[in-house]
This record gives structure tokens, sequence and C-alpha cells, in this order.
């Protein structure tokens, strides 16, 4: 009986360094070559071009093949690559990796480095994975010293601040018109006291856009008046994008650039003092508020009329007593121009008698979800799975036809198959048999009895947030807030 053929996939990946790499086509060239003579066939290949190999979730390629790999159809008996350092240079990960697909009886087989059989082989693997990740930690770090070295000596890094433009390695030079927005921005944050979205409200309303052509956002505005490039200034390292969070004062640079500030030294330091006397005021209302002053039943439901966003619950700070009330979430983010506050205990009545007059009326009008076989996802997750189970019998059969299995295993497969569609084929119908269920009830007096249950809950238990807003979404998608108009919208389904 000639030796079964293997149905493998090739995994090519070139950094952008290419210090000691093959080419795309050189590495695809070598893989066949191995395929070939080692009775495999090659059916899929999948690339991560100039993206470095120690972190595998931003690998896009690889983690298609892994999930490919993972898939009930198990389409490969093998990854094929150059080097297994082409897999991971971080041991930890590779080992991860390989351990999963081996559960899944997928060998991962570098065409260059071949291993011995048993033990020997699993050490000398281990051997290669140590080399490649100190390779990596190696030119990482000679990378970031590069980095810092450039910094420290005045280099530009990274993307050019609204502002400035940078040809090459020439020196940034200045946009006048994005100079003086720059200008304009420091000067309002002055006379502002230090607020930034009501600077990005303003800018907003007049249509400015940022330099990557995006709203303005009180984010936005404070890392421009952060940022000390408009002083002359070089920051590098002032973000870890790994952790995402911004590094303490002792890991980032600052340097003296050769570009031309737009801002002055006495403009700079009032800013600087504004923005340090509101972020510790800022810390201080954080501590005030606490958890439980956040909840109540109409917190992602209640929306703002004028651009849709959520308005939040919170509670006015620096007050003898507190005022809990509802504001538009986009509104402190200068993301939205119209104040919708409104006091709590104003927004409770208003809901409580808008629900009333909805369930006190001969009608209701709701949008009633069309009731059909695609709207049931259990029914659609079988289905798929019974058309996975039709491609999979197609496989087996030509797997018997070629040769790749026996009549015994062909006749083992599609026994085990026919069984597991004879249970799907149970389990949808008895998700068809929910869904015809569904579509008999009368659906407006299921409205108007879970909306008298909201109110009974409101009016016995007002402190029950989760309960009641979980009763309120039950047939209430949304509640548009109109300050303007003082008035609730209900949306129902």
């Amino acid at each position: 009986m000639p030796d079964k053929i293997r149905e493998v996939c090739a995994y090519i990946r070139v950094s952008t360094h290419m210090q000691e790499e093959l080419s795309p086509e050189a590495q695809v060239r070598l893989l066949k070559e191995y395929a070939s003579a080692n009775n495999m066939i090659i059916t899929q290949v999948y690339q991560d071009l100039g993206i470095s190999g120690t972190k595998a979730l931003k690998r896009p390629g690889f983690q298609s093949m892994i999930a490919d790999c993972k898939s009930k159809e198990h389409p490969y008996d093998a990854v094929l690559v150059w080097k297994f350092s082409r897999f991971a240079r971080n041991q930890e990960e590779s080992i991860v990796y390989k351990s999963l697909l081996k559960k899944e009886n997928v060998d991962v087989v570098s065409v260059s480095e071949p291993l011995p059989d048993g033990f020997i082989g699993s050490l000398v693997e281990r051997i290669f994975e140590w080399m490649d990740e100190y390779y990596s930690i190696r030119l990482s770090g000679e990378v970031k010293r590069g980095m810092a070295q450039k910094a420290l000596q005045g280099g530009y890094q990274g993307r050019m601040p609204l502002g400035y433009y940078k040809d090459g390695s020439a020196v940034p030079s200045i946009v006048n018109d994005e100079a003086l927005l720059v200008k304009r921005i420091f000067k309002m944050y002055i006379e502002k006291n230090g607020n930034p979205s009501d600077i990005a409200i303003i800018l907003n309303k007049e249509g400015i856009r940022n330099k990557q052509g995006h709203i303005f956002d009180a984010k936005k505005i404070n890392y421009i008046i952060n940022n000390p490039f408009y002083i002359g200034k070089v920051r590098w390292n002032y973000y870890n994008s790994s952790l995402k969070s911004f590094n303490t004062d002792n890991d980032v640079i600052i340097a003296d650039g050769k570009h031309e500030p737009i801002i002055d030294i006495n403009t700079w330091e009032q800013a600087q003092a504004l923005y340090k006397l509101n972020k510790e005021k800022y810390k201080l209302r954080g501590r005030r508020r606490g958890n439980a002053g956040m909840k109540h039943w109409l917190s992602g439901i209640l929306r703002c009329s004028e651009c849709g966003g959520p308005m939040t619950y919170g509670k006015n700070a620096g007050r003898n007593v507190s005022v809990p009330f509802f504001q538009c979430s986009r509104r402190s983010k200068g993301r939205c121009s119209t104040s919708s506050y409104i006091n709590a205990v104003k927004a409770e009545e208003t809901a409580l008698n808008a629900l009333k007059e909805i369930t006190s009326g001969k009608r209701i009008n709701y949008k009633k979800p069309e009731i059909s076989e695609t709207d049931s996802e259990t029914a659609s997750l079988i289905k798929l799975e019974l058309a996975k189970l039709d491609s999979r019998e197609k496989r087996i059969k030509e797997a018997y036809i070629n040769g790749i299995d026996s009549i015994e295993e062909y006749k083992e497969n599609k026994l085990a198959m026919q069984k597991q569609r004879d249970f799907l084929n149970l389990q949808l119908e008895k998700a068809m048999s929910c869904i015809q269920n569904i579509a008999t009830v009368d659906y407006e007096e299921n409205i108007r009895k879970s909306l008298d249950n909201v109110i009974q809950m409101i009016e016995t238990r007002p402190d029950a947030y989760i309960d009641i807003g979980t009763a309120l979404n039950e047939h209430v998608s949304k509640i548009v807030y109109n300050k303007k108009e003082d008035h609730m919208t209900f949306y129902m389904y």
C-alpha cells in the first residue's frame, strides 16, 4: 500500500529587518520542494510579511492558520515553515501554539532544521526556540537603544503632530494654518480655565477637524496641550502600546529638538499649571463619587436626542446634598454640543408617567420582530453544522477514493457523522417548534404585562436597579430625551 499523502499548509513570515531571511518566494519554493519529496501536498499558504514574530496575536496570517487548523474540518496534518523562527521567536508562545496544534494532530515541521526522533528531537527543538528568542530579545534591545539615542540627540520618530510636516529625513517644518489652530487651542485652554470639552465643542461646531480629519474631543485637546513638541522638544517612549498605558516620567525621554517651536514658554507653563490643577480636582471628585452612584435603571437605555449618545448617571460634587442627574456622556468629552442635563428624580417621574400612559392606552405602538427561521440563532447554528457535515462527508469519500482512508475507516467515519446528523436534526426540530410557539403569542398583551411589571417594581422596589433595567430592556430598546421639548420618546419592540 502506498504511503499516505499528507495534506499540509505552509506558513511564510518575513520581518521588517530582513537580516538573515529568505524572500517569501524563496521560502515557498523550498517548502514545495520539501513537500514533494516527502509525499505531502500544500493546499494553502499563509503569510505575514513585514511583521515581527515576537507577538503571535499581531500576526493575522498566523492567527488565521491556527484557527483553520483547529476547525472541525481538520484540513491539515502539518504546518511547514522554512525555520522554526518563522513560526515564533518567543519560546513561550512557540510552546503554547505547538502544543495546541499537537492536540489537533498537526505537526510543525522546519524544512531547514530536521529533528531526530524521540527525546533528543524535543531537546534540539527547545534549543532552537531558545536561540530564536535570544536573537529576538537582543535585536529588540538594540533597536530600542538606537531609538533612545536618536531621541536624546533630538531625532524625530513617529507621526508628526498637528502643526508640523516632515519630508523624509528633513527637520520638521511648520504648517502655517495648522500652527494657527494650535495657538488658538492653547489660548482657549487658558481663557476657559483648562476645559478641553468646551474647546472641542467649539471647534467641532465650526467644522474644524484634526490632522487625521476626525472631530476633536477632550482627549485630543489634552494631548495637544501636553505635547512638548510645540515648544521645540522631542518626546520619546511616552506610551506603551503593548500595555496600553502611559510610561512613568523616568522612562520618558525629552530632549531639545531642531525644529521651530509654535508655542512660547510662558503660554506653555500657564497651560501645564492649569492641566495639573484640574487633574487633581478630577482625582478628588472620583474618590467621593463611588461606584454605587453610577447605577440606575435608566442607565444605558436613556439617550440624548441631539447626538444619540447614552446619558450617564452621576451626582453633582461639591454640594452639601448630592443631586443625582443624567447627562449626555458625549457632552463631557466635547463630542455633543447640547446639554441634555436632567435631574434624576424628574427623569424617573417622567419615565414612570410615560410607562403608565403607554399601558393605559388601547393600543401600543411597537415594532414587532419578524419571526422566521433565520431569526432563531439556535436554528441557524444547527443548520450551519449540518452544512459542515455535508462538506465533510464529501471529503471523507474523496479520501477513500484517493486511497487515503481504508474502507473500514470510511465506514466508521460515515457512521459517526450519521449519528451526529440524527442528533442535529432532532435539535433543529425542537428549535423550529419554539419559533412556532413564539409566533402564536399575543405580542401586544405580552408587552403590556411586562411594562406593568416594570411599573410595579419602580413603585415598590425603586432601588432594584438591575431587576428594573433588565425588565425594561425586554420591550424598550431606548428612551430618547429631548431637553428643548422636555419630552421622552419610548422605542418599543
